[in-house]
């Protein structure tokens, strides 16, 4: 959904630093972080025009803020 509104608001790049098969394997089967493997290069290929996407970026130290959280929320 994220990649669909940066498609169709006319944003030319995203960059991110967690990708979702990390987040996933931080936040597991949590139901308030449901997930897609489902990468936004894939999304964005089948789209009419290009838009650079640059990532996982600092992936390690993006982890920081999850660690915890969701073993919390679901202990």
């Amino acid at each position: 959904m994220c990649t669909g509104v940066i498609y169709w608001t006319g944003i030319g790049r995203i960059v991110y630093a967690l990708s979702e098969r990390r987040l996933l394997a931080l936040a597991g089967d949590d139901p308030e972080n449901p997930t897609f493997d489902l990468p936004c290069r894939e999304v964005l290929s089948r789209g009419q025009r290009e838009i650079d996407v640059v990532g996982p970026l600092l992936e390690d130290e993006a982890t920081i803020a999850h660690q915890g959280f969701w073993t919390r929320r679901t202990s």
